[in-house]
């Protein structure tokens, strides 16, 4: 009856031994493929780690670009009205001198009014032919402006 109980203790340590052998084994092999799976794991991330910092990027200089060609824009139009305007303001102020002398002309006679009508076509062309030439050199400063503003 000892012997039994002594093979009983034996067949339990050793059944409690080989239990905690195959726990240790089992545990060992699930980190063993958790980490496996996490080395597997890591590279992606990190790959969309760095595309997610590519594209904040490409964000930011997009906004950058888009702001500093709005810039540039609303400097060329505004520079575009400003010269239509002071060309505008030159032509109501030749405009209102030539009627002025058309209406001298009228109370002199006819054929002052025939000459001062002639002086102010004339006049009127040369304002008109200045006005362009100078509208074009706005242009083209603006222009050049632009192009250095972006390069």
């Amino acid at each position: 009856m000892a012997l039994a109980a002594l093979v009983r203790l034996a067949l339990w340590f050793f059944g409690s031994f080989l239990e905690l052998a195959i726990l240790v084994l089992f545990r060992g092999l699930a980190l063993l493929l958790v980490a496996s799976v996490d080395l597997v794991r890591l590279p992606g991330q990190a790959a969309d780690a760095a595309l997610e910092a590519t594209k904040g990027a490409i964000e930011a200089a997009a906004e950058f670009a888009f702001g500093l060609v709005w810039e540039v824009a609303v400097a060329v139009v505004s520079a575009f009205l400003e010269s239509l305007w002071s060309v505008v303001a030159g032509a109501a102020e030749l405009a209102s001198s030539a009627v002025g002398e058309l209406m001298e002309a009228a109370r002199d006679g006819s054929e002052e009014a025939a000459k001062a009508l002639a002086e102010a076509l004339e006049g009127a062309a040369d304002a008109v032919a200045g006005t362009l030439v100078k509208l074009g050199e706005n242009y083209m400063d603006s222009l050049v402006h632009v192009l250095q503003n972006l390069i």
